[in-house]
This record gives structure tokens, C-alpha cells and sequence, in this order.
């Protein structure tokens, strides 16, 4: 299977990265609280709406989503044509400039 990679986290500071992480995760205690932790922070912390792209498809993410049935990642909602969608995060290529809250996500 080939690997997407997503061109905005590779323009990151490892270092904002980790420290946010270390914020989103400072109560957490196992690996199930640290993705709920992330993942909730990144819904508190971003600014919608926002540009991305989504199989080069221009977007806006307008909020995110839990996926029904695993806690451990991230949707964004997403508008195309007048249409909304839950996107798997990992998916998603956010465009410049990054929303605020960007490195939550990131984490």
C-alpha cells in the first residue's frame, strides 16, 4: 500500500509538535486517554473554517467528527460543492495559511 504524504506536517517543528502533544496529553493516563486527549484539543483548538484539499479537491473544513466506531482518530468535516463530508483527518492537506490550532492537529 503506498504511503500519502501530507506536505503541510513536513513544514512542522518536531519540537511545536511534541510540545503541544505534551499539553494535550499532561492528565492522560494510558495510550486510549492520549488519542482522546489529542483528539479533543485538536476540536477545541482549531479555527474553522479553514482551506485544504482532499484527493486534490479544494475544501473547506468546517469541524470535526469522531468516526462512529473508532475513538482512536480524528474526521474533519469537510464542504465540497455544497456538500458536507467526514474525512479521516490523515487525509486531509491543509492549505496555507495553517488555521490556528494547526499543530493540535498536527500532534
Amino acid at each position: 500500500m503506498k504511503t500519502i504524504e501530507i506536505r503541510w506536517l513536513s513544514s512542522l517543528d518536531p519540537g511545536e509538535i511534541e510540545e503541544v502533544k505534551q499539553e494535550a496529553t499532561v492528565d492522560c493516563y494510558d495510550e486510549q486517554e492520549q488519542c482522546s486527549g489529542s483528539t479533543e484539543m485538536a476540536g477545541q483548538e482549531l479555527a474553522f473554517p479553514f482551506a485544504a484539499e482532499v484527493l486534490g479537491k479544494s475544501v473547506e473544513v468546517v469541524d470535526t467528527a469522531h468516526p462512529k466506531y473508532d475513538a482512536m482518530v480524528l474526521d474533519l468535516v469537510v464542504v465540497h460543492n455544497g456538500k458536507r463530508y467526514a474525512v479521516a483527518a490523515h487525509n486531509v492537506e491543509l492549505l496555507e495559511p495553517l488555521p490556528d490550532g494547526h499543530l493540535f492537529l498536527a500532534a
